[in-house]
This record gives C-alpha cells, structure tokens and sequence, in this order.
C-alpha cells in the first residue's frame, strides 16, 4: 500500500512539473482572442466592421485548435507577417481578400452573399509582443424583399463576438452573441433584431464567465492557485475566496453600470502585480499578518473585477437582462475557481499538505514561479 501511495505522489509531482513547464513556455506566445463583429443595417445595405487578427488568418493556423500562435507548426508564417509594415500587410490582405471572404458565410434569407469591400484598417501596434488589430468594412446590398440573415465564420477563424450597432435602438434592444469557432448565428431579423432568449442568455454568460478562467484566464488561475498555496487549511482557504469573490463581484457590478470608467491599460498591469504580491508572501508567510492579507485579498478582488468587467465589455452586454446576465457570468467564474481548488486539493492538498518537505517542495518553488510569471506580464503589459 505505501509503495502504491509513493508512485501516486511522485507522479502528483511530476505532474505539477510539467504544467508549470508548460507555462514556461507560453509566456511568449500571442494569445488568439476573440473577433469582433458589428453590424448596422439600413434601407439599402447590412454592413460589417470585423475587428480581427489578419496575420493569424493569413498565416493558415487553425484558431479553433490552439490558444495561441506559439503552438501551431505554422507559428513561423505568423511571425514572419507580424513583422510586416502596415501597408506591407494591408496588401497582402488586398490580394488574399477573395480567399478570406469566402470564409465568412453570410446568409441573407438562407443564400449565402458575396462580401463587398469597402475599406481595411490597420491598427498600428508599436509592440511586437502585442497582437496587431485589422479592421474590415464590407456591406451587402438589401431590398425590401430582404427579411433576415445569418452570420458564421470558418471554424479555423476561431470565435468571434457579433454585435449590433444602431444609434436609433436602447441598448436593451441590440443584438449581441457570442459564437464558438464554427458556430452560426441564429436567424437575425432586418426589421427588428431580437434579443436572446433569457434562459439561452442565462447559458451564454454563464459559459463565458467559465472560459474567461477555464482555459482563457491563466492570470486568474495562477491568483487562486496561489491563494490555494498560502493555506489549504479548509477555513483559511474559503476566508481568502470569499472575501475575492464579494470584492470582484462589486467592481464587475459596478462597472458593467458604467458607474467607472475601466481601463485596461491600467487594470492589467495591475492584476499582474497583485499576482506577484500574492506568491512573494506565500514565500515569506511566516512574517505575514494573516489577518492583513485578508484585507490585500479584497482589495486584489476588487481589481479582477475591473478585469472581469472588461471581458463583458468586449462581449457586449445584454442590458435587457442585465442582473441576470451578471449574475450568471459571476456563477461561471465560480465554477472555475471552485474547479480549481477542488483539483489542488486532490492533487497537492490531500497527499502532500502534511508532509515535512510540502514547504520545499510545493509553496516555495511554485510562489516563486508564479511571482516571475507574473513579473514578465507586468513588464510585458506596460511596454
């Protein structure tokens, strides 16, 4: 039996080795996120404004596969177009336009449309480090026999946000979906967009607040693993989470109101810090006032909910169920942190948080390692 239990912490060791490497290796990838699409529809035209990443469509990876271009074979294409000058790219988009329009379906009363163009912007990005931004405006001749259209991308284009733009509708009457790399959308009245469903509403969010930790969200994850690391004494644990999850729960409420004004230039350098502060105490938390890292926890809480809030922003919230909404997305962000825990604790707490070596082993290596990851976002996000 003990000879049994050895194998199980070894490989528990190996384990968290490897992930941690894997993170290593990450650190300088170029994280796919998702396109957005909004669209206006008037008398005579549907138009489009699509803000993607043209360098990863023209490179040929598949988005639907990967989490960022560093894991794909064709990472090297990628490179080489992000090193391109602006007109240099705005070109080669020109030249490929016939190919990459044919890999956005959309369907007006179930005929698929061809994709008139109208103007490519490149977004300059003075990082290499940062993903350049495209935006393409095309639009599509309407009459009045026109009663509706679909939306749907290639699969390998990845996931993309779809919204409505109209100055003359409440925000609570626009549409907005979030679609999964290869999904359509639903039928899109031209009359009169329809709002989702609640319960389809209710899903959504709730889904999108689970990826935003699960498998989008590595900052996130790596502040609950090092809240995990700080104690795994079941009451502390659940102190440090409650107090985190009141505190991101205000800030995200609050935001999504408009009540603030977030911005990511300053959020994200900032959730980067409170990361590193987390681990540096793990390391010296025999010097910590415990009670004091409560209150710093809070406050970290509010921060990530200024993060949360812009995920939402960038989705496009649904102001029609608007506490539904929020309260749904704040679920799926549970989900995940509780997810989180309940993994260390079967695989770190449960056999190693009473060994001589757990110290050694566990809280001071993966503190440490955390606070350099966390080091290289800061540094990476305020260049």
């Amino acid at each position: 039996m003990t000879f049994y239990k050895k194998r199980i912490e070894n490989n528990i060791i190996f384990f968290f080795i490897f992930f941690f490497l894997f993170i290593s290796l990450s650190l300088k990838s170029h994280e796919i996120k998702p396109s957005i699409a909004d669209f206006s529809i008037n008398e005579s035209s549907l138009t489009f404004e699509i803000r993607l990443n043209a360098e990863l469509i023209l490179s040929g990876i598949d988005a639907s596969d990967i989490q960022n271009t560093d894991n794909s074979n064709l990472s090297f294409k990628y490179d080489d177009l992000r090193k391109l000058p602006n007109n240099d790219l705005k070109e080669n988009i020109m030249s490929n336009w016939d190919n990459i329009s044919q890999n956005i379906y959309i369907k007006l009363d179930g005929d698929v449309q061809e994709l008139n163009l109208l103007s490519i912007e490149i977004i300059n990005q003075r990082n290499y480090e940062v993903t350049r931004d495209t935006i393409i405006n095309f639009h599509i001749p309407l009459d009045k026999k026109n009663t509706s259209f679909s939306f749907s991308m290639s699969k390998k284009f990845g996931s993309i946000i779809l919204r409505e733009q109209n100055l003359n509708k409440n925000v609570d009457q626009l549409y907005t979906n979030y679609l999964n790399s290869g999904d359509a959308s639903d039928l899109i009245n031209l009359n009169h967009t329809v709002a989702l469903t609640k319960i389809n509403s209710f899903i959504k969010y709730l889904f999108l607040g689970i990826e935003h930790i699960i498998p989008k969200g590595l900052d996130h994850m790596l502040f609950i693993i090092g809240l995990f690391l700080f104690s795994n004494l079941i009451r502390p644990l659940l102190l440090q989470v409650t107090m985190f999850t009141i505190a991101h729960t205000i800030t995200l409420v609050i935001a999504s109101l408009s009540l603030i004004n977030v911005n990511a230039s300053i959020v994200e350098p900032l959730i980067a810090l409170s990361i590193v502060y987390i681990g540096v105490e793990n390391i010296f938390k025999k010097y910590s006032n415990t009670k004091i890292r409560y209150y710093v926890i809070f406050l970290f809480g509010l921060l990530h909910g200024l993060g949360f809030a812009l995920v939402l922003k960038d989705v496009g919230l649904d102001y029609s169920n608007l506490l539904m909404n929020l309260v749904s997305f704040n679920i799926g962000v549970e989900i995940a942190q509780i997810f989180i825990l309940f993994l260390l604790y079967l695989t770190i707490g449960l056999f190693f948080s009473k060994k001589k070596y757990y110290k050694i082993i566990f809280q001071i290596p993966l503190s440490l390692f955390i606070s350099l990851i966390a080091i290289y976002w800061f540094v990476e996000r305020i260049i």
